[in-house]
């Protein structure tokens, strides 16, 4: 004991903590960093387009109103050509349906007329989608076998070139003479996402 009164092994518990803070502002001088934060703001997003035209085969005219064939017999078949042209910017699957009327009510409008075959244009010939001689029922489908699996896409500013072939019934009567069948096309398209539901 000194004449302080601190022991010595006050002295050497003073020494080291006093060391121990020196190495502790080494430390902490040693590990000191530059920062900086920056923000950026202003920035959007833009929700895509999904919109389809049908237009005339090769062509960006829209497809109505066309007479397709005059002096129609029973038993005739005819092609309607058009195509289905991508005018949004997000890419698509397709499906649609034909369906008409002749013009009085009288006549029968299912069963006379029907579309038989739909095709599509792979580049150099025109592709069988779905057929049936009894007429397609319902929705074809912008895919392989012209149902609703393997969708095509159709991708923004392209078009599905497609080629329906339509049989007016060689079983129609005389009351069908001079009668117009008008027709429509419906087309529809939707995202491509399998968890996204048709129109």
């Amino acid at each position: 004991m000194n004449k302080m009164g601190i022991t010595l092994n006050s002295r050497i518990l003073l020494a080291a903590a006093s060391i121990l803070a020196a190495a502790a502002l080494v430390v902490g001088a040693t590990f000191a960093f530059f920062s900086d934060t920056e923000i950026s703001t202003g920035n959007t997003f833009t929700a895509g387009t999904l919109e389809v035209d049908i237009t005339d085969q090769n062509a960006d005219t829209l497809f109505e109103s066309e007479a397709i064939v005059g002096n129609w017999a029973p038993g005739d078949q005819s092609f309607v050509n058009f195509d289905v042209k991508n005018v949004g910017t997000l890419p698509v699957n397709l499906r649609g349906f034909a369906a008409g009327s002749w013009g009085t009510n009288e006549l029968d409008s299912q069963n006379m007329v029907r579309v038989v075959q739909v095709e599509r244009w792979d580049g150099s010939s025109w592709v069988n989608i779905q057929s049936n001689p009894s007429g397609i029922i319902g929705y074809f489908y912008w895919s392989p076998d012209g149902t609703n699996t393997a969708l095509y896409t159709v991708n923004a500013g392209d078009r599905a070139q497609l080629r329906l072939t339509v049989e007016f019934d060689e079983d129609a009567g005389n009351d069908f003479q001079g009668q117009t069948f008008t027709s429509s096309l419906q087309v529809e398209a939707k995202q491509l996402n399998d968890n996204t539901t048709w129109p």
